[in-house]
């Protein structure tokens, strides 16, 4: 660029000064011009060609840190379940009926992103697929809440579990947006060997939700430290119209609102060790019969559902090498009176109290070997929003008694291979459902598995 810029100046003073260099002619000088002028224009180029390279290393590196602002992670699990049990619980199945169904292979694929968009607002999304081996047809039963959650979706495709934004209001206040981290949470990660992947205890909700959450930072107390308190918005059901997805169908069904309000904080106990405690209440209105039924003279608001629950866990406990939760839910359900049609029978929303609770323990006896036990108990009206749990036999919506034994052997960080058995006793039938009257029942369950997992 210098001598660019020095030649230029050389041939600008030799033509508008009108001075000329002692012992040239002008034959002599006219060619020395021509030799500078040709050097100029063979410098004009190589000079924008290194303009054009640099500008396309430039648009290289801002794609390239573009790209880079999302950061992946994620992990795959294959397991290998064998069933064996007698059902009449789920509704719509004969009563008494056995079944045995071994060697039911599944793939299960998480992909994680997080970006920084700036230093207020933060990115979060999870993809997920969840099948058995060689389905192709999806199961009816499949919805919004557990779609890419369950094995029986009938396809590989990939589906949006989480896209959600954190927005920082100031150092007190902060704004979550869109598809909520409400799968996988507390209750479920000592089973599944992860640190806490979700907001809600699991007892209570696990599935994929849409809403807004504002959290205030709520300081520390002699209780608890690191409080928190959460206020919740989402839409567990909203009525389109079958054509037009901006239209309402005209025959009266109110949408499903869900409303909830969150207390968590640390047990400020000294030595104590990492714990967590959660209060939580969720009030549900305007349920409907069938989300899935197009019938609109058929399906109705059926009434409302409120939750609440108070849970605990302690990792490390004092020290040690034992890991432990206690989770408490109990439901309350309104009945409005209305019937919906199931499979020829008028169904009404379960009316009464319910309530359920979980134990759990994990003892990591060396860095290679973990082993644990749980167990939950559902009552004869108990219902939560578990339907799009992973677990293919939802035990936490069990209306009866569940006992999980596991053990775990870490290969590395990032794989470990889990054995487990679970054993339900189902007490009343229903259990999952909202609508029907619980009726006695001694149903059993039983799931015999070896799970493989892989995090990236």
């Amino acid at each position: 660029m210098k001598k660019f810029l020095s030649i230029l100046a050389v041939a600008s003073l030799l033509t508008t000064s009108g001075v000329y260099a002692k012992g040239f002619s002008n034959k002599e000088l006219l060619k020395k011009i021509e030799a500078l002028e040709a050097q100029l224009k063979a410098l004009k180029k190589d000079t924008q060609e290194q303009l054009d390279d640099i500008n396309e290393r430039v648009d290289d590196n801002e794609f390239e840190a573009s790209s880079n602002r999302i950061k992946w992670g994620g992990g795959i699990e294959m397991t290998d379940s064998n069933f064996k049990g007698t059902t009449g619980s789920i509704i719509g199945m004969r009563n008494g009926r056995d079944y045995t169904n071994n060697n039911k292979l599944t793939t299960k694929l998480k992909l994680t992103m997080d970006a920084n968009v700036n230093d207020k607002t933060k990115f979060h999304g999870r993809l997920s697929m969840y099948k058995n081996w060689s389905d192709s047809t999806a199961s009816t039963m499949i919805q919004d809440p557990n779609q890419g959650k369950q094995s029986n979706s009938g396809t590989s495709g990939l589906f949006v579990e989480r896209a959600y934004i954190d927005y920082k209001i100031n150092k007190t206040f902060t704004m979550t947006v869109g598809r909520q981290p409400s799968s996988d949470g507390p209750g479920l990660s000592l089973l599944n060997n992860t640190p806490r992947q979700a907001t809600y205890p699991a007892l209570l909700f696990d599935g994929n939700a849409d809403g807004i959450v504002l959290t205030a930072k709520t300081g520390s107390n002699k209780a608890f430290k690191h409080t928190k308190f959460r206020i919740a918005y989402g839409k567990g059901f909203q009525k389109d119209d079958n054509q037009n997805g901006f239209l309402a169908n005209e025959n009266g069904i109110k949408d499903l609102n869900v409303l909830g309000a969150f207390y968590e904080g640390k047990l400020n106990i000294k030595g104590m060790g990492p714990n967590l405690f959660v209060l939580s209440y969720v009030k549900a209105t305007d349920f409907v019969g069938n989300a899935k039924d197009t019938n609109d003279t058929n399906n109705k608001n059926l009434g409302d559902i409120n939750l609440a629950g108070l849970y605990f866990e302690n990792n490390h406990a004092f020290g040690t090498n034992l890991n432990y939760f206690f989770s408490l839910g109990m439901s309350d359900a309104k009945s409005n009176g209305k019937s919906y049609l199931y499979n020829g029978r008028p169904m009404k929303l379960i009316d009464g109290k319910g309530y359920a609770y979980q134990i759990g323990f994990r003892y990591d006896a060396t860095k290679k070997f973990k082993f644990g036990y749980e167990f939950n108990h559902g009552s004869k009206k108990w219902f939560s929003f578990t339907q799009g749990s992973e677990d293919p036999m939802n035990k936490l919506a069990t209306r009866g008694d569940v006992h999980d034994v596991y053990g775990i052997y870490q290969m590395d960080m990032n794989q470990f291979v889990r054995i487990g058995y679970t054993d339900i006793k189902y007490d009343y039938t229903g259990s999952g459902w909202h609508i029907g009257t619980p009726m006695k029942t001694d149903d059993k369950a039983r799931r015999l598995y070896i799970t493989y997992n892989i995090k990236f």
